[in-house]
């Protein structure tokens, strides 16, 4: 039953997070939801597994600062933070992808070869999203730096 949770679960957090992208990288309102279920299943997987996964680190420090963004504003060092953030998420999943040979090997024991590729898919997926969300957060809502522009205006 677990196996075909993760089936189901993989593809349609990868899908919704597209989506919240999507709709809603001018304003980075995706990031905390995006984030806030990677932390939960971060937190299910260490009691499953009884191992660390480190999304519990990486996804709470994307929590933290999106929360700090709606206490403080987007200032520049939200702004940096959360994209900071974002790029250890997608470090966190790329770990997966660089390190792919040896995980395949003791993951094969317990899941099926469907499941192993829609894991790999997942990951690579998500390291993708997360890198693209620290560049559009970072470039959200920037205001002009050329002093002639704001004499234009």
């Amino acid at each position: 039953m677990g196996e075909l949770i993760g089936l189901c679960l993989m593809p349609a957090y990868a899908i919704g997070c597209w989506i919240g992208l999507y709709k809603n990288a001018d304003t980075g309102k995706h990031l905390l939801p995006a984030a806030l279920f990677g932390w939960i299943w971060a937190i299910i997987n260490i009691m499953r597994s009884k191992r660390i996964d480190l999304g519990v680190v990486t996804f709470g420090l994307v929590i933290i600062f999106t929360l700090l963004e709606r206490y403080y504003g987007f200032t520049r060092g939200v702004r940096w933070a959360i994209s900071a953030a974002a790029l250890a998420v997608a470090a966190n999943f790329s770990l997966v992808v660089v390190f792919w040979k040896p995980i395949q090997k003791d993951l094969s024991r317990s899941k099926s070869q469907l499941w192993l590729k829609v894991f790999f898919s997942y990951c690579l997926t998500l390291m993708f999203f997360w890198i693209v969300s620290a560049y559009k957060n970072f470039v959200r809502g920037e205001p002009s730096t050329s002093s002639y522009s704001s004499v234009q205006q």
